[in-house]
C-alpha cells in the first residue's frame, strides 16, 4: 500500500492514518464503549484486559494501552474464537457509539486496510486481517440493513 494514497484508494485503519474514519476505527482510538465485560475507553484496552484482567486497562487508549497492556502478565486463556467474538462485539458497539462516524462508515466505499508507516514511507502490514474483515462485514451489513 502507498500511504500517500490513504483516503484515495483505501482507508488505513491506523492511529496515524490520513482519514478521520481510519483513525476512529483503529483499536487505539479513544472511544468509550460498554461491553459485556463492562466499560472501556478503547478496544485496545479491552483487547489487553481480555488477556490480563487488569482493571487499569479499562481506562487506557492509544499507544499507551498497548504499552501498559504488555507490562501485565497474561492471566486468562480465552479460545481464539471467543476472543475474536468479544472484539467483534466491541467493534459493533464502537461503530454505533458515534453517529458522525457511523455516517462516514456507511457512506465509505474504499477498501479498509491496516498497515504501519515508518520513516521514508516504509510500510509494514499490521496483520490481524480478521479485524479488517470485521469492519468490511459490518459495513456491508449496515449499508444493506439500514437503507
Amino acid at each position: 500500500m502507498n500511504p500517500n494514497q490513504d483516503g484515495n484508494t483505501h482507508i488505513n485503519i491506523y492511529s496515524r492514518g490520513k482519514t478521520e474514519l481510519g483513525r476512529f476505527l483503529t483499536n487505539f482510538a479513544h472511544s468509550p464503549i460498554i461491553t459485556e465485560d463492562g466499560p472501556f475507553t478503547s478496544i485496545e484496552g479491552y483487547w489487553y484486559w481480555l488477556s490480563n484482567r487488569n482493571e487499569k486497562m479499562r481506562s487506557v487508549s492509544g499507544g499507551n494501552a498497548k504499552k501498559v497492556g504488555k507490562t501485565y502478565p497474561k492471566t486468562t486463556q480465552l479460545s481464539e474464537q471467543e476472543f475474536q467474538r468479544k472484539i467483534r462485539e466491541a467493534c459493533w458497539i464502537k461503530i454505533h457509539s458515534n453517529n458522525a462516524m457511523l455516517r462516514l462508515f456507511k457512506i465509505s466505499t474504499l477498501p479498509f486496510t491496516h498497515y504501519y508507516v515508518f520513516a521514508n514511507n516504509f510500510v509494514k502490514d499490521a496483520g490481524y486481517k480478521w479485524i479488517i474483515d470485521i469492519w468490511e462485514l459490518f459495513r456491508t451489513f449496515i449499508k444493506n440493513d439500514y437503507k
